[in-house]
């Protein structure tokens, strides 16, 4: 095989030569990054699965809203506490159509003339953004403290936080004086009746 050195020395060929070792190079290096992105949205789709398993093993009810307060998730302990179907939790509800599920299964504590304004007050406080918590009593005894977090894209989270025996606990303690009472002579604690135990 015989070369021409013309052709090889013309610097034509030198420019071609330079421009496809960039090209070849350019494409090795965007298949580089490709390959880098999708190693990184692997890792990042794996991390939000552990994080959705982890949110699913607490008994803090959580629900994520989108800034038009449409659920994007909602976690096993909120869909047990208001008994939320599966299909309907994983339809993405707006959050008013979660309170009014919880309105027609009855599951909170109240009157039935006073739910619809119970209900309005929330939506607006969520709405809001407003982190005051408050506590939910549902018809079931369980009595859950609610706060809400505004998320730096506009969304909320929601926590619903068991508080049950701490609200029991307090309702035993305001019981004590009447417990006492029952007992006939007051308060068991007090000097004289310590003394006597001496």
């Amino acid at each position: 095989m015989q070369y021409d050195w013309r052709v090889i020395l013309d610097p034509g060929f030198e420019t071609a030569m330079a421009l496809s070792a960039g090209i070849g190079i350019g494409v090795v290096v965007r298949l580089l990054q490709r390959k880098k992105q999708k190693a990184e949205k692997r890792e990042r789709h794996a991390t939000a699965e552990r994080l959705s398993a982890a949110l699913d093993r607490i008994d803090i009810g959580i629900v994520l809203l989108n800034a038009d307060t449409r659920a994007e998730f909602i976690n096993r302990a909120f869909r047990n506490y208001f008994a939320l179907p599966d299909d309907k939790a994983d339809s993405k509800p707006p959050l008013i159509a979660l309170m009014y599920h919880g309105r027609d299964t009855h599951a909170y504590e109240l009157p039935e003339d006073e739910v619809d304004a119970f209900i309005a007050r929330r939506v607006e406080m969520i709405r809001a953004g407003d982190p005051t918590p408050i506590n939910v009593r549902l018809a079931s005894g369980q009595v859950l403290r609610l706060s809400c977090t505004v998320l730096p894209d506009g969304g909320r989270m929601l926590s619903y936080t068991p508080i049950t025996d701490l609200i029991r606990g307090n309702d035993d303690l305001a019981d004590r004086d009447y417990y006492l009472s029952l007992r006939g002579g007051g308060d068991v604690f007090s000097g004289g009746h310590l003394r006597a135990a001496e």
